[in-house]
């Protein structure tokens, strides 16, 4: 029996604590090893990354359903300086990022990336201490925050410190090295904050990247494989890529882990770039018009194919507000788009919102009308015997096999769509 059919067991509910019309959902059971168990809601659930984290954002985020928010840590401006030292008021603003999410209901998910001066690739091991160190502090400071993003798209830009930027560091060679850095930072982190739950960056490469991070003996040093799906039509990335990087996963005996698409969505630019201006087709069509519904439309696939096929635990797309960051071949966008007067191009990029970042758009608006996260909402907890076919002699806590069957059941597991449940083996 394969790893996913293994994994994607079946759940009663407790008849004491559930009626019996309510329909049985999935939860993943991951062995990762003898010693550890780890259950985790298989509902997906849709987040949102944002550049900014205010009160009047947050606002603006409640009448989606949305409680997951990916917000970048920076971690050369944390520590601007050659020498370990926080900016105070780079600190405070995190601080009242942690205190603001805390009162809002919103889980953070800290992406952290971009190191500080001297932190290059050929200082690249003292980069790796360094993170390792700067990493627990922020796990204890902020216990509160549960998952930990290790940089972002480490493997082809944003830092050079796993050999994005060297000519000949195969990709391979670039998770290997990305591993070496998991080996030092996954274990400061779980040992500065035991409840902490670490994500990979958000990888555009989707086979060699994630195989170096393997082969580079990483499979134990994180708990969620991130990635990232753009790319016209949105949903062709969305779904293939992410199909070969879980199966890259069972291919290394990882299929039940946790895999999340930390973004993916789609400008202007992008949809100009792919299939032109719309008011020079025949017949003509509404530039203003097609932009905003082409997003619509390429959202909308993505979240309600994820909602049945459940490849991706969360998904959390780019971006609350932001503008265009994709030219077209001509680099003529400025001049030649036909847009509403008051209205420019950054009104029509990756941002769910207007340039002015609270105009809501036709995607926010198709969100708040479909409500993806109202069935997590209305039943966030459950209690619920959990049966699984174990794959170590050893059970873990609360299991108990069942007599004739290779199966064993977790008796009364408590499940939280926030986190997962780590249980350790029976004593």
């Amino acid at each position: 029996m394969n790893s996913l059919i293994r994994s994607i067991i079946t759940v009663w509910a407790l008849s004491a604590l559930a009626p019996a019309c309510l329909a049985a959902e999935d939860i993943v059971v991951w062995q990762r090893s003898a010693a550890e168990t780890v259950l985790y809601d298989a509902r997906p659930e849709l987040g949102i990354g944002m550049h900014a984290f205010t009160p009047q954002q947050v606002a603006v985020l409640k009448p989606l359903g949305i409680r997951f928010v990916r917000l970048t840590l920076y971690w050369n401006q944390m520590e601007p300086g050659a020498e370990a030292q926080y900016a105070p008021d780079y600190l405070k603003s995190w601080d009242d990022h942690v205190r603001l999410a805390g009162e809002q209901g919103i889980e953070l998910v800290a992406v952290v990336h971009a190191p500080p001066p001297g932190m290059d690739w050929a200082h690249k091991e003292l980069a790796y201490e360094r993170f390792a160190r700067f990493m627990a502090a922020m796990a204890k400071r902020y216990p509160t925050v549960r998952y930990w993003e290790l940089f972002n798209e480490m493997d082809g830009a944003f830092t050079d410190i796993f050999g994005a930027n060297e000519k000949g560091v195969a990709m391979v060679e670039r998770g290997k090295l990305y591993a070496r850095m998991l080996k030092l930072a996954y274990p400061a982190i779980r040992a500065a904050n035991p409840n902490a739950w670490v994500l990979t960056g958000g990888m555009t490469d989707f086979r060699d990247f994630p195989r170096g991070i393997y082969e580079g003996g990483g499979k134990e040093y994180f708990d969620i494989l991130a990635i990232h799906t753009y790319g016209v039509p949105v949903t062709w990335s969305f779904i293939d890529r992410g199909r070969t990087v879980r199966e890259v996963m069972r291919s290394y005996g990882d299929g039940d882990k946790p895999l999340w698409n930390t973004e993916f969505g789609i400008d202007g630019g992008n949809v100009i770039g792919a299939w032109g201006y719309p008011h020079a087709d025949k017949p003509p069509r509404d530039d203003a018009q097609v932009l905003d519904q082409t997003q619509v439309d390429q959202w909308r696939e993505c979240i309600e194919w994820n909602a049945k096929n459940r490849l991706y635990q969360k998904i959390l797309p780019y971006q609350l507000a932001a503008g265009n960051e994709r030219d077209d071949a001509e680099g003529k966008i400025k001049e030649r788009i036909k847009l509403p007067a008051g209205r420019t191009i950054d009104d029509y990029g990756f941002g769910i919102l207007r340039s002015d970042g609270k105009t809501p758009r036709p995607v926010y608006d198709w969100i708040a009308r479909a409500q993806p996260n109202a069935a997590i909402l209305a039943r966030p907890k459950r209690k619920a015997d959990v049966a699984f076919n174990p794959i170590f002699d050893a059970l873990p806590a609360g299991a108990s096999p069942v007599q004739w069957h290779s199966e064993a059941v977790i008796k009364a597991a408590d499940v939280d769509a926030r986190w997962p449940v780590r249980l350790p083996p029976a004593r």
